[in-house]
């Protein structure tokens, strides 16, 4: 295996689909490995004592809301993607169709998981490859805001820059449209004549064919954009303000976030301009909390 055609089986994994919604469950699990890698772990993973806690927190912090999280999946269907390897697993197979084993099978016989010989060769040999790998695993799922967080629950003290082509003028068009101003709170500082800490925001993600268009794009402060990428926050029918009843904090939060519950954002006076509803409705579903 060469180091193209790592790259090619890593960003070309199967996974999940339904339209645009979102499954981030194998690339979590191969960026905790190949973060891990970086951080000087050995080959395999016990599924047991890291796999099914560490990757469910990941889970549980950077996927859409579920009542329950099943690290096991991806840990388990990687091995159809032509790098991963499971050791102990014989007793596991083979399965009917294409179902999963119970957990309970892993943790009796002790699965272990991770990239397989040649893959592993590779990246243990080329750290800059695992950290390439890593950087376009994440910029392909997730939001520029929320990379820092992941890398540092990783256990990595740096970022990656997003991958993603830019549309220049969307940061612009965006923050004329709301007058320059946070569509929720109003936060408009200027330095001289020049805005900061406001930005435009994607209601629906790039990373989920999110156009680059005003109408799925909200001028907000630098806390409300990261409250809205993190699904603390989200945008109703009425364009009001919903925030998760997992949002908790003392009372600068309550300023910030709470105080702002079911009030209206202000709204752009174009028509053409107003927030559609299918994006909002993609966020609600796939990022809300």
């Amino acid at each position: 295996m060469t180091a193209n055609e790592l790259r090619k089986a890593v960003l070309g994994v199967k996974r999940w689909s339904r339209a645009d919604q979102r499954a981030p469950n194998k690339p979590l699990m191969m960026a905790y490995t190949l973060a891990n890698y970086i951080n000087g772990h050995g080959q395999m993973f016990s599924f047991e004592d890291e796999v099914e806690h560490q990757v469910n927190d990941l889970l549980k912090r950077f996927g859409p809301s579920r009542k329950s999280y099943h690290s096991l999946y991806p840990f388990w269907r990687l091995i159809n993607d032509g790098f991963w390897r499971l050791d102990n697993a014989e007793e596991c197979l083979p399965r009917k169709s294409n179902t999963d084993p119970p957990k309970s099978e892993l943790i009796k016989y002790g699965v272990t998981g991770g990239f397989n010989d040649e893959a592993y060769q590779l990246l243990k040999n080329d750290t800059q490859l695992a950290m390439e790998l890593l950087n376009s695993i994440l910029s392909e799922s997730f939001p520029e805001s929320i990379i820092p967080e992941i890398t540092s629950q990783l256990g990595l003290e740096f970022t990656f820059r997003q991958v993603q082509k830019r549309d220049p003028n969307f940061r612009r068009e965006v923050l004329n449209a709301y007058n320059g101003k946070c569509a929720i709170c109003g936060f408009d500082a200027r330095l001289n004549d020049d805005l900061f800490a406001l930005e435009a925001a994607h209601i629906k993600w790039k990373q989920f064919n999110g156009p680059c268009s005003v109408n799925n794009g909200l001028a907000l402060c630098s806390i409300h954009h990261k409250a809205l990428d993190k699904g603390a926050i989200t945008i109703t029918n009425e364009m009001r303000v919903q925030v998760s009843s997992a949002v908790n904090g003392g009372g600068m939060v309550e300023q910030l976030i709470w105080d702002f519950d079911t009030k209206q954002i202000q709204l752009p006076r174009q028509t053409e301009c107003l927030p559609l509803s299918s994006f909002y409705q993609w966020h609600f579903e796939n990022v809300f909390m």
